[in-house]
């Protein structure tokens, strides 16, 4: 029953029954003297609660009767609001899941690369710099700090302007990204060459808020690229037995080994080797002719294939064991027309880098070697020519 007949039908009924004994006549002496009139007045006042509560039951009451009657349907938009959240919440949690997953691997990366992190946060005017960043210049985790200062102060004076300026322009949207070579003090008082790279994250209006990047320790390949000029520069002014002899030199103190050699076939198809130029220990040797057979030389001397084995060299060729050398690299030499004309190699009695150095910077010195290696054949087939 409805809430508004709960009120209104007891007044009615009362309303009834007062109506009844007026209707029908009441003994006078059932309620005394005034029987009448008390009967009189309790309809009176029961109409006025009649009528009080017809009243309320159109107002008040009816507004909560339709409140109640939107119930059902409140109640289910509720299930499916709490459903949607459920769900919601649910993708949310999958979302950081596998941001965290994503966050693991990415850090996983940084530490095995030979890269340092930093992150820039320019709203809190915050740097995070990566124990690795701080290794590369000789700090512990706990010697620097989380200001920009860190490392804007300790660019060497000849590249700061160069390197902020670039800086500035990758921040006001003028380059994709902030790539930049230049040298940070180090700890010890000396300078290292870095390569720092990083990409501002943005808003939507362009604004950016966030820089990430990296620090690579260029400063062994800065070297190697300044010897190369030299060598370069050196070489040009020189021919014959001399540029040989100062091409193993170079190539030896590039790499920082004990001994670097050049070598040139004995006979067709190559089965020995003859060394036109050997350094060894700091000094020129006298070259040797030897059986490519059983070396690693065969490799690059008789296959074309550049040869690179930075350790256990004595167990993939036992002859290398007499001479005591722990480490190979060598390249192949082609002339002009491309045809196998000899090697240029070096070798160390300790490991070199797991990763094959600057290999790029490294065939430049096979390139110089073909030009005088095919200049002395045609010089020897002029010879011929001439006998």
């Amino acid at each position: 029953m409805q809430l508004r007949w709960k009120l209104i039908l007891p007044m009615a009924a009362v309303v009834a029954l007062l109506l009844g004994l007026l209707a029908y006549g009441v003994p006078a002496d059932a309620f005394g003297g005034a029987g009448v009139f008390l009967l009189t007045l309790a309809l009176v006042l029961s109409v006025a609660a009649l009528a009080v509560a017809v009243t309320v039951a159109r107002g008040p009451i009816a507004a909560m009767e339709q409140a109640a009657a939107a119930l059902p349907g409140v109640r289910a938009g509720l299930d499916e609001a709490r459903a949607a959240l459920s769900r919601e919440s649910a993708a949310r949690r999958e979302t950081e899941e596998a941001l965290h997953e994503a966050e693991e691997r990415y850090a996983l990366a940084v530490r095995g690369a030979n890269d340092g992190l930093w992150e820039w946060d320019l709203r809190r005017e915050e740097v995070h710099y990566s124990p690795l960043w701080k290794s590369l210049l000789g700090y512990e985790e706990t010697e620097i700090g989380s200001r920009i200062d860190e490392w804007r102060d300790r660019i060497h004076p000849d590249d700061r302007e160069r390197v902020l300026q670039e800086l500035e322009e990758h921040l006001a949207g003028k380059s994709l990204r902030f790539e930049n070579q230049h040298r940070l003090r180090h700890k010890d008082g000396g300078w290292r060459w870095i390569l720092a790279r990083g990409t501002a994250i943005r808003h939507a209006s362009g604004a950016p808020y966030r820089v990430v990047g990296l620090h690579t320790d260029i400063t062994a390949r800065r070297a190697a690229e300044q010897t190369i000029i030299e060598v370069a520069e050196s070489l040009s002014s020189v021919s014959g037995d001399e540029c040989l002899r100062t091409l193993v030199r170079s190539f030896a103190q590039v790499l920082g080994v004990r001994e670097a050699f050049v070598c040139e076939p004995c006979d067709s198809p190559p089965t020995r080797a003859r060394m036109l130029a050997w350094w060894r220990d700091g000094e020129f040797l006298n070259g040797i002719e030897y059986d490519l057979e059983g070396t690693p030389c065969k490799n690059p001397h008789v296959f074309g294939r550049t040869c690179y084995c930075p350790i256990d060299l004595e167990k993939q060729w036992p002859l290398e064991k007499q001479f005591n050398r722990r480490a190979y690299l060598g390249l192949p030499i082609h002339d002009s027309a491309g045809r196998l004309i000899g090697h240029i190699a070096c070798t160390d009695n300790r490991p070199m880098p797991e990763q094959t150095p600057h290999l790029a910077i490294f065939k430049l010195f096979a390139q110089r070697g073909a030009i005088e290696l095919e200049r002395r054949a045609l010089e020897r087939m002029a010879s011929s020519a001439v006998v």
